[in-house]
């Protein structure tokens, strides 16, 4: 044997070296788990060998001989070695609608359960320090396991803009996904699977340096991953142990890999391997399976049960006590009044929905959940904000000390009323009946820091908030905007807004902050863009983000053609905002010079806009004082009177106004600039 070659060690002695691990508590000796297609194949999930043949079948019936040779000539063929072809075969068979090869994909993923080994592999990634897992598979068989047979919550990469957010000192069980999730847009075809993405490199080098690698069911076939693993100077890396059933599984991408510090391991299967594992590691996988009431996770699925239980019974006594009408049968209150919020909740149509609260309405009038839940669908959905408040007031007026509702009125009468003065003394008043309540103790630090300027009473009830629920993405990215806009503490603001993204990685609103923080203060554009990408990938109808990329694509990239096309879609989805008008009538004027345009929609920002958002009418009566000759006297007015009650719209672009109102012989450049520096600086 040369002295480059690997050794071959059985799975028994696998087995015992991840024992002697655990019973050593070793620090030093862990391992990161690789998992390719193969693990997957007794979960029902087909091989990728075999995704292979089937295409292969198809198109040797869709193409005619020749063409078939042809293609075939093009790519080396080697059918001994089809699953080698796999990304060739996908993107030949789905050529001409990629739309049903992911639907294939979707389908063929459905209804899956995790198999016996991926229920084991969950126990060791939450009870072990071999914590992370690398995949090629774009399923959710890992995260599922953990979720379901453990108490732990994964944190699953499954997009490269995630990587970013990988530690390798984490010990949170972590999927690192390089072929992407399932959702989102996941890489098959020859084009995405030959070259590993740059965010996954810089991720994983951390992790190979300090974690033994375990490679189980994945052949090796595609390019990225192998191209990189090839690329990691052996020193630099820590052992590869790769699993194989019989020598023909290995290849030369795995022989040119693997050098002697590297072992193969003669393993039965995926299965067989972790139930071995099962037994070293003592887990109680297996135990009472006869009996199921007394298995381990029956036992922790009835502690939650239990507290669920007594969640409802202590929910059912609240309730009761609320209304004097409703009697004493409290399981009939559940099934009854409850039933409505439950439907309303999860029905789409407004109409109906309507339909389903005034029904409740008309058999529980006085329900303090049905009547403040019915008053935020007047507010939010329906927008009639008269009415709304009838019905908030009826439902304080029930029950006066439902801290809920108290606070949803608080947020209604200082973001429709104005009325400030009123909106914290119902703030004050829900926060002192409940100073657990996390929503009511964010919205109260938002109100102090936007309506009242006390900042350090506003970062401590932010504070609060993340103290009592650590794992609201909400509260993080609220906090990060407060560090980033208020406290200029940068550094600071990305570890929060990173926080938020780990919590909820697919957090549209969070993800489209973070690409402004990007662009705005880290002035990381190639970043900031793949954010803003991601953000409208989940969420293609949240209009902020739409204009905020538009606004991107106009400023920074000078991409006036894509501006145009996502400041439409965002003033289609919302029409309405005051803002998305404001700025696409600067983008109008600066790219096009289209004033007739951009006036229309100035006029309409002015309609639309709240008296209070000075920086917002600082900056459309700038746009009037330099384009618009009819509004010369009345704007510099207008500017001169909102500079005096602090109008600010700090690090907003105004020079490219200048230069224009320059080039059109505006009378007073002087005047124009000195009103720029007053707003910008």
């Amino acid at each position: 044997m040369e002295n480059n070659t690997p050794s071959e060690i059985t799975q028994k002695r696998l087995v015992t070296l991840f024992k002697d691990i655990k019973r050593l508590k070793s620090d030093e000796t862990r391992f990161c788990f690789l998992i390719g297609a193969g693990a997957s194949k007794s979960s029902g999930i087909k091989t990728g060998w075999e995704l292979a043949e089937e295409w292969y079948k198809i198109l040797k019936e869709d193409l005619s001989t020749e063409e078939l040779a042809v293609w075939e000539k093009e790519i080396h063929f080697d059918p001994a070695n089809i699953a080698a072809f796999y990304p060739y075969l996908y993107k030949k068979r789905y050529e001409t609608s990629p739309q049903i090869g992911y639907e294939e994909f979707k389908k063929l993923m459905e209804n899956i359960e995790p198999s016996i080994g991926y229920v084991i592999l969950s126990q060791i990634i939450t009870t072990e320090r071999h914590n992370f897992v690398i995949t090629t598979n774009f399923d959710y068989l890992i995260e599922d396991s953990v979720r379901m047979y453990t108490s732990k919550k994964p944190f699953s990469a499954g997009h490269e803009t995630l990587a970013e957010f990988i530690s390798s000192q984490t010990e949170r069980p972590t999927i690192i996904k390089v072929h992407r999730d399932l959702f989102l847009h996941p890489f098959n075809d020859n084009t995405d699977t030959q070259k590993l993405k740059d965010e996954w490199k810089n991720a994983l080098l951390p992790i190979l340096r300090n974690f033994n690698l375990l490679v189980i069911g994945y052949g090796g076939n595609d390019g990225s991953l192998m191209d990189y693993l090839k690329s990691i100077d052996a020193q630099d890396r820590k052992a590869i142990y790769w699993c194989i059933r019989n020598e023909n599984e290995i290849n030369d991408k795995i022989k040119d890999l693997l050098t002697e510090k590297d072992f193969f391991v003669k393993i039965k299967g995926f299965d067989e391997l972790m139930i071995s594992l099962n037994d070293a590691l003592d887990y109680k996988v297996f135990e009472n399976l006869d009996d199921p009431d007394k298995h381990p996770f029956v036992e922790a699925t009835k502690k939650r049960i239990n507290n669920l239980n007594n969640t409802l019974k202590n929910l059912l006594d609240k309730i009761s006590k609320e209304s004097e009408d409703i009697g004493d049968d409290t399981k009939e209150l559940f099934t009854g009044a409850l039933k409505y919020l439950y439907e309303a909740y999860s029905e789409k149509d407004v109409e109906k929905k309507n339909k389903i609260y005034q029904k409740g309405l008309t058999e529980y009038p006085n329900n303090a959940d049905v009547l403040g839940n019915y008053a935020n669908f007047l507010k939010n959905i329906l927008k009639q904000y008269d009415k709304a408040e009838e019905f908030y007031k009826k439902a304080i007026e029930i029950n006066p000390s439902h801290a809920n509702n108290l606070g949803n009125y608080a947020h209604f009468l200082s973001d429709i009323r104005k009325q400030y003065d009123k909106a914290e003394e119902f703030y004050k008043k829900a926060i002192e009946i409940n100073p657990n309540h996390t929503y009511n103790l964010n919205n109260y630090a938002i109100f102090l820091k936007d309506i009242r300027k006390q900042y350090d009473k506003a970062e401590e009830f932010y504070k609060k908030a993340i103290e009592i629920n650590p794992n609201n993405a909400d509260f993080h990215g609220n906090y990060a905007n407060f560090l980033k806009n208020i406290r200029k503490q940068y550094d600071k603001a990305e570890e929060f807004y990173k926080k938020a993204i780990e919590v909820n990685p697919n957090h549209a609103n969070n993800l489209g902050n973070y690409a402004l923080f990007l662009s705005d203060i880290r002035k990381q554009y190639d970043k900031a863009e793949e954010f803003y990408k991601k953000a409208i990938e989940i969420n293609p109808n949240d209009a902020n983000n739409l204009d905020n990329y538009a606004l991107f694509l106009s400023d920074i990239l000078k991409q006036y053609d894509k501006a145009e096309e996502f400041y439409k879609k965002a003033i289609e989805i919302n029409p309405n905002d005051a803002n998305n008008n404001g700025n696409y009538a600067h983008h109008l004027i600066i790219a096009e010079h289209d004033f007739l345009n951009a006036e229309t929609y100035i006029n309409k920002a002015f309609e639309l806009a709240d008296q209070e958002e000075l920086g917002l009418l600082a900056e459309l009566w700038f746009y009037r004082y330099a384009h618009y000759a009819s509004w010369y006297e009345k704007g510099e007015q207008e500017l001169s009177n909102l500079i005096s009650k602090g109008a600010k719209s700090i690090g907003w672009n105004l020079e490219p106004h200048i230069a224009i109102a320059k080039s059109n012989h505006h009378p007073n450049l002087q005047k124009l600039q000195e009103f720029a520096d007053l707003i910008t600086k």
